[in-house]
């Protein structure tokens, strides 16, 4: 049976931001979630500890659904979100679910993690971002290749319904690339004049700059994943946070706008530091229908203590949530408070 948990009371710094109240993870005792400390819920020792949920290394925007705080009250809105976990292939995290759906909160209790059980047709390695289809109810789940490490990186194809139940409707292997494939956090795909594109950057640890890579996506209703064989290229670099890795995160808006995030990670204690960037467009044009148009980085907000791996706008406009992956601090969600450069909020 999947797990479900609250989060409460978890309190890391942050600045830039403006912070849905997250908080340290907590059992929801309606849900018949078993005691087990290692997954955001109430220790096997009976006294009470409490866990945060574990890292959310990739987002995607699912839904907004209504829910009344009291019975009888006021519905209000909440956004459910997919994070993936970049749990690898050996002993230790074989077992351990990759999805889980995450709901914004509507009380003091916090967000609720649940941690879902999918069928993958492989079991999944190192799931570091998710990238929704503009328009349909299905996404892209991708694995890194784990610095090299994976000797066959794939690419699922999730689906759901509108009870958000989660199905892989199909798989690939990564496409051949224009540069070699080491390990990818940042991924996204965008819907420009009725054709699909694929758009991804490496993290590419140890500089502050990247390349965005964009080719043709198909996706077929049998669930077949073809992707292009030529690409097009932008470069884009993260001057905020210093020493970050430039990509660990990626959405693109109905307009075209990418938003990258970049994060600065010296271990699994911290101290973590990252950043959310306006990055580049897209619009038509080109030889494959579509360009990357670079454009001079706007960053967006900055989030002192938080190491975001994952952005997601909400049905393809603001506001924008981030996902983090605080390593040994565990997993998060918050909404950012968005601002240009004079400090006024952007839209």
């Amino acid at each position: 049976m999947p797990r479900r948990f609250l989060t409460r009371r978890l309190l890391p710094a942050a600045t830039g931001l403006t912070l849905l109240a997250l908080p340290v993870s907590a059992l929801d005792g309606g849900t018949g979630a078993s005691a087990a400390g290692a997954h955001g819920q109430v220790s096997a020792s009976g006294r009470g500890e409490i866990r945060a949920p574990r890292e959310f290394s990739g987002i995607a925007w699912l839904a907004t659904r209504k829910r009344a705080t009291v019975p009888g009250g006021d519905e209000e809105p909440r956004e459910v979100f997919l994070v993936c976990h970049d749990t690898r292939d050996n002993d230790a995290e074989r077992d351990l679910p990759r999805l889980s759906l995450v709901r914004t909160p509507v009380d003091p209790r916090g967000i609720d993690v649940q941690e879902l059980d999918v069928d993958f047709p492989s079991v999944p390695n190192d799931l570091e971002s998710i990238a929704r289809v503009p328009g349909r109810d299905e996404a892209l789940l991708v694995e890194s290749n784990a610095d090299g490490d994976d000797p066959d990186p794939t690419i699922y194809l999730a689906r759901w319904d509108r009870k958000l139940n989660i199905r892989i409707a199909g798989s690939a292997p990564w496409p051949s690339t224009p540069q070699p494939l080491v390990n990818v956090e940042a991924t996204a795909v965008a819907t420009i004049g009725g054709h699909d594109y694929f758009v991804y950057a490496e993290r590419a640890e140890g500089s502050d700059t990247t390349l965005v890579n964009m080719t043709r996506l198909r996706i077929s209703r049998s669930g077949r994943i073809t992707f292009g064989t030529e690409w097009v290229s932008v470069p884009f670099t993260a001057a905020q946070p210093p020493g970050a890795r430039p990509a660990s995160g990626m959405d693109i808006d109905d307009e075209g706008n990418l938003y990258i995030s970049a994060a600065y990670d010296p271990g699994d204690l911290g101290p973590f530091d990252s950043a959310v960037y306006r990055a580049a467009r897209i619009r038509p044009g080109g030889p494959l229908g579509a360009e990357l148009v670079p454009m001079r980085p706007q960053l967006l907000a900055r989030s002192s203590g938080l190491k975001v791996e994952g952005v997601a706008l909400v049905d393809g406009s603001f506001p924008i949530f981030i996902s983090d992956d605080d390593e040994d601090y565990g997993g998060l969600l918050r909404q950012l408070r968005v601002t240009t450069p004079e400090n006024r909020p952007a839209g």
